[in-house]
């Protein structure tokens, strides 16, 4: 039974308080966005909180969503080396994931009871499709790359303070609604008269004006004014651009992957993101291509701003270019120098000594104003300047001739104001474009983000399935297990190959001759593979009650409703843990269905009193028509001659050593087999491994066999 009606918002959610909640709306900028994370099992975004770790994430997505689906992790899973199993499943699914947000949310997949067999079939669909999409892209390295880019939005509010833009008004009602609506992003001024104007405009790149009436004034030709009439009617985009891109500016590389992601996947043939059509993502392209992370125009977008720029970062180097120029050319020409003075000339000095930096002028400044000019000409060829750039080098140099040439520091700051001028102008109406395009693509940005992210979800088991070639398992009616050549996925993760096993337990198809047995001792030789082989029936079992493929060429299981693993024992339990063992165990005794793997029992006490113990349960087992089990045991033997029930004896053996020492080992178990535990094999490879005293023991030791 679903219960997403009891939760509607985070107050909703258990373990979220108040002062935890104010945390989530900040870190996802509103409440909205929080929930829909949560629900969403976004347990990367939630991990990243401050004070949040990756373990409160898991877990409060789980809780969230067992209240929601009705069923939790533990509903299947009964015991904790269940659990252990399946965590180190999901350690190796998540080595497939391509973003945080993948390798994170993949533990929000768990193994549902045979009471919820809807949402197995459920996921099994679409894992279905995931491999298929596996095989198309995971040899793509590009796509790969971009997809690794992707990470879930930072939605976090942050205004921007735009600090060279001032909106000015004569009108003090006016005042006070422009505060209040943009104050906290530029400067708000009350000017009452012309100076007002002037000093208030001087001091910013762009100025704008909230009502005519500014302009009943004549304003001098350095100052310029955008009139906005009708400020109320005005969008936030037009007079805070950057608010607007800020949000993409942070999230650039992320939205540029997104995009090509979703190109990519379009192009391979898949149906993806179907609620957003190319022309919106050609729009979004568009918009994104003419910013950068900071939010500002992108270099090479336009022509215009990249030259002014230009300008603007090389204009000192220039000038002082120019300026050493000038030095080397007039010192040189002086030192070239010869002056000629006329008779006149020299009357003229005698009488006032003044006279002679004139005559000097006058013999020089052909050569000054030469220098000078070419000079100039440097300045405009490194900046490409254009006429009314041109113009403030006119009085970048001294009329009257000086050596050294010293350029006016005045007229390059001059020069470099109406640049950065004209590099706003342009760049605001850059701005305004882009913005008022993503106005209307939020929500297209954040679906699409959302979509190619939960894409990598499924992609990384999709991977993991193809790695592996794992396959989907055919659900059968009743209670067994069967499959052909599947190969633990913990031994072939660490080794890379294994030997494939066919084994039945139950009524399958592959049961031997018909045989249904569901109750089932494992014998056999010590590291023949018996643990390995109920780590695979686990593994199998877990995986498909997950909706996931298993690794095996083919395979059939009923489902149940709950999984007993018990893991070997480490030596003999005292008394407490004795009985808190067979406490454990008292939970199988109940009519429910269930699969319960059970790793050599017989260490809890003496063999006698463990066989006794083993087939006790065995026979309640066997009483319930709905329970499958299969026991490791030395004890075999003794364990049948305790029990009146049905219970089969398959057996796992060694049939030598090899050239190595080994043991050679059919790892596929046989049936109705009491297998030999071989110790005699043990202790003739340690017999021939040694020499001296130790050969003497072990020799001892074989004859007694």
């Amino acid at each position: 039974m679903k219960h997403k009606d009891s939760i509607r918002s985070l107050n909703d959610i258990p373990g979220i308080g108040e002062k935890m909640a104010r945390r989530f709306i900040e870190h996802f900028g509103t409440e909205q966005n929080a929930f829909e994370a949560i629900l969403s099992g976004d347990v990367a975004s939630i991990s990243c909180m401050e004070g949040v770790g990756q373990r409160y994430a898991i877990s409060l997505v789980q809780e969230v969503s067992s209240r929601i689906e009705g069923v939790g992790v533990q509903d299947f899973l009964k015991t904790r080396e269940a659990m252990d199993i399946y965590e180190r499943l999901l350690d190796i699914i998540k080595l497939f994931a391509h973003t945080g947000y993948a390798r994170e949310k993949i533990h929000t997949f768990f193994p549902y009871p045979a009471s919820r067999r809807d949402r197995i079939e459920s996921i099994r669909s679409s894992v279905a499709q995931h491999i298929e999409h596996a095989d198309m892209l995971r040899g793509n390295e590009s796509f790969l790359c971009l997809l690794g880019c992707v990470k879930p939005l930072n939605l976090k509010l942050k205004p921007v303070r735009v600090r060279d833009r001032v909106i000015l008004t004569t009108d003090p009602k006016k005042l006070e609604k422009v505060k209040k609506r943009f104050g906290e992003y530029l400067d708000v001024h009350l000017v009452s008269s012309l100076t007002d104007i002037v000093d208030s405009a001087r001091g910013y790149s762009h100025v704008i004006a909230a009502d005519d009436d500014l302009f009943s004034c004549e304003l001098p030709e350095d100052v310029e004014i955008e009139v906005i009439a009708d400020m109320e009617a005005c969008e936030d985009w037009k007079i805070v651009p950057e608010n607007e891109i800020s949000q993409v500016s942070r999230n650039l590389q992320i939205i540029e992957s997104s995009l090509q992601v979703t190109r990519m996947i379009r192009i391979a043939g898949m149906t993806f993101l179907q609620e957003v059509d190319d022309a919106i993502l050609d729009k979004l392209e568009k918009a994104v291509c003419m910013i950068d992370e900071n939010g500002d125009v992108r270099a090479g977008t336009d022509p215009e701003i990249d030259r002014l720029t230009m300008i603007l970062e090389g204009i000192d180097t220039a000038v002082a270019n120019a300026n050493a120029y000038a030095d080397q050319e007039l010192g040189n020409a002086l030192r070239e120098s010869q002056l000629v003075l006329s008779g006149q000339d020299m009357l003229r000095m005698m009488h006032d000594s003044s006279e002679l930096k004139s005559v000097l002028e006058n013999q020089l400044r052909h050569n000054y104003v030469s220098v000078i000019e070419k000079a100039r000409k440097n300045i405009c060829t490194a900046l490409s300047l254009q006429k009314k750039e041109i113009l403030f080098l006119d009085a970048l140099f001294p009329q009257s001739i000086s050596h050294p040439v010293e350029a006016d520091r005045t007229q390059v700051t001059a020069i470099k104001q109406y640049v950065k001028e004209k590099i706003e102008k342009r760049k605001i109406e850059h701005k305004r474009q882009v913005a008022r395009s993503l106005v209307g693509l939020r929500e297209s940005i954040r679906k699409m983000v959302k979509k190619v992210l939960d894409f990598d979800v499924g992609f990384t088991i999709g991977c993991f399935a193809s790695e592996f070639g794992l396959s989907l398992p055919r659900i059968i009616e009743g209670t067994g297990i069967g499959f052909k050549d599947a190969e633990n996925l913990f031994l072939r993760s660490r080794h890379g190959t294994v030997v494939p096993i066919d084994y039945a337990v139950g009524a399958t198809s592959f049961s031997p001759g018909g045989d249904k047995s569901r109750i089932v001792l494992l014998s056999g030789v010590n590291s023949g593979g018996k643990t390995s082989l109920l780590e695979l029936l686990a593994q199998c079992i877990i995986l498909t009650h997950m909706g996931f493929p298993v690794p095996a060429v083919d395979m059939e299981i009923g489902l149940t409703e709950g999984f007993y693993y018990f893991a070997k024992s480490k030596g003999t339990l005292d008394a407490g843990a004795f009985e808190t063992t067979l406490i454990d165990f008292s939970v199988v005794a109940d009519g429910s269905g269930k699969i319960v793997l059970v790793d050599e029992l017989e260490s809890i006490t003496e063999p006698g009193a463990s066989a006794r113990i083993i087939s006790g349960i065995l026979e309640m087992l066997a009483e319930n028509e709905k329970s499958l089990a299969v026991f490791v045991s030395h004890l075999s033997g003794l364990i049948m001659e305790n029990t009146q029930s049905d219970v089969r004896v398959d057996g796992i053996e060694a049939s030598g050593l090899d050239c190595d020492l080994n043991l050679i080992v059919d790892r596929t178990p046989r049936y109705n087999y009491v297998a030999r535990s071989t110790p005699e094999l043990i202790v003739e490879r340690l017999l021939r491994r040694t020499n001296g005293n130790e050969q003497v023991f072990y020799e001892r030791l074989k004859s007694k066999f």
